[in-house]
């Protein structure tokens, strides 16, 4: 066990400082800019008044917990909260909440660690999903900070190589965790494989069924001129290799449906102009969202904006989640849910595997392979009668499926003794 921690200290306490040299230096021009300092751990010297500190890694997991950072802010309005990242683009979506201080997560290099926790000096650290790092557990825990795992998560593949670290992984992982809030049964019995004791273990359904539901998506602004009977395509989150897919499919649905409008939007904002012109090469008429108006010419918009996919999908007649045409495993298809638009996906969704098939069961999305896709979303287009009734489906799934962000602060308040 010692020779492994000081392993995993020494290969970490080299790699980091390599890979902050490479974000910082190397870059001419780093996404992170002047905070790219705060991924060493270096984040200003200031009073964080004790904070509670949610760490969501990126976009999807950002997503699912803001809500719940939402209402645990409504009912402890004296708590501070600091949220952490490891993404510039996951950092977008806070700034909307002017009451939370976002930072950059440290690498888990132990020297980076503690300077990072000793600025901190963090009441809790609640941890979304499976971002389990262990100089960062063992710091925690020698300053007596207690952390709680958030929307767990175990599949059985990673459950069983888990199991091949025996001991280790109680020493090192599960034994500073205080409690496991778990989505499924099938998570906490996987949890409960390793080891982990069922005083700790909890189970609250998915955060992110509990997404928000916008109010008023309306076609306004540069949207405004599109005609109500104009059908829309929204690819939601595409990655490198899957916009030449895109704009395939695009070619084989404007033979059937001409007036078709196609709004992309990138995962990754440094994307942007690389997808406008990709567009643009393959000869259709193409405008960014900052462009001001949309023309009736128009076949293509790139949404080159962050934070507003609700905007996009609201707009849409259909929703096309990307991430799921290459081997990326698929993005969330809940908020395209929430504002009450039909979902159809790739056949890459390892990712959100349960949520994909218990939205097929129901008849409430299509999970498409690359050669039926084009057909697919024809056929959506021209049935009003097929969307609406997928739309259906899938809001009962939603609510069905609700009730998580109450079940999880009602044991991280009783983990951290709240009143």
């Amino acid at each position: 066990m010692i020779i492994l921690k000081c392993a995993y200290n020494l290969l970490t306490n080299i790699i980091a400082p390599l890979i902050f040299i490479k974000k910082a230096i190397i870059k001419s021009n780093p996404p992170y800019g002047s905070r790219v300092k705060e991924l060493a751990g270096n984040i200003p010297k200031k009073d964080y008044h004790n904070p509670i500190w949610f760490h969501t890694v990126s976009v999807g997991e950002t997503q699912g917990a803001i809500p719940l950072i939402k209402k645990f802010h409504n009912l402890y309005p004296d708590i501070s909260i600091v949220v952490t990242t490891t993404t510039t683009t996951s950092a977008e979506l806070y700034k909307k909440l002017d009451y939370v201080t976002h930072l950059y997560a440290p690498f888990d290099a132990s020297f980076m660690v503690k300077k990072f926790t000793e600025r901190l000096k963090p009441r809790a650290l609640i941890i979304m999903e499976t971002e389990l790092w262990p100089n960062l557990l063992d710091n925690l825990s020698k300053q007596h900070v207690p952390v709680i795992l958030m929307n767990a998560r175990l599949s059985d593949k990673s459950a069983s190589r888990y199991r091949k670290l025996g001991r280790a992984f109680d020493e090192l992982i599960s034994g500073k965790i205080v409690r496991f809030i778990c989505q499924t049964e099938a998570d906490k019995s996987n949890f409960a494989s390793l080891g982990v004791t069922g005083d700790k273990l909890t189970v609250s359904g998915s955060l992110k069924y509990d997404i928000e539901i916008p109010e008023n998506i309306h076609k306004t602004g540069f949207f405004a001129s599109i005609p109500d009977e104009r059908p829309v395509l929204c690819v939601a989150s595409t990655h490198d290799g899957e916009d030449e897919k895109v704009l395939s499919i695009f070619g084989k649905i404007k033979k059937k449906i001409p007036e078709i409008l196609m709004i992309i939007v990138p995962r990754h904002p440094e994307r942007f102009i690389s997808v406008f012109n990709l567009a643009q090469k393959a000869g259709y008429k193409t405008a960014n969202k900052t462009d001001g108006a949309i023309e009736k010419t128009t076949e293509i918009v790139i949404g080159n904006t962050m934070g507003e996919m609700t905007l996009y999908m609201g707009v849409s007649t259909i929703v096309l989640m990307a991430g799921s045409l290459t081997d990326i495993g698929g993005h969330n298809p809940l908020e395209a849910i929430a504002v009450n638009k039909p979902v159809i996906t790739g056949a890459s969704i390892r990712n959100f595997k349960k949520i994909y098939q218990e939205l097929e069961k129901a008849d409430a999305t299509v999970v498409a392979t690359e050669d039926n896709l084009a057909d697919t979303i024809i056929d959506l287009l021209l049935s009003h009668e097929k969307r609406e009734s997928m739309n259906h489906h899938a809001q009962k799934v939603l609510l069905n499926n609700r009730g998580a962000i109450d079940r999880t602060i009602a044991a991280i308040t009783e983990s951290l003794d709240i009143k």
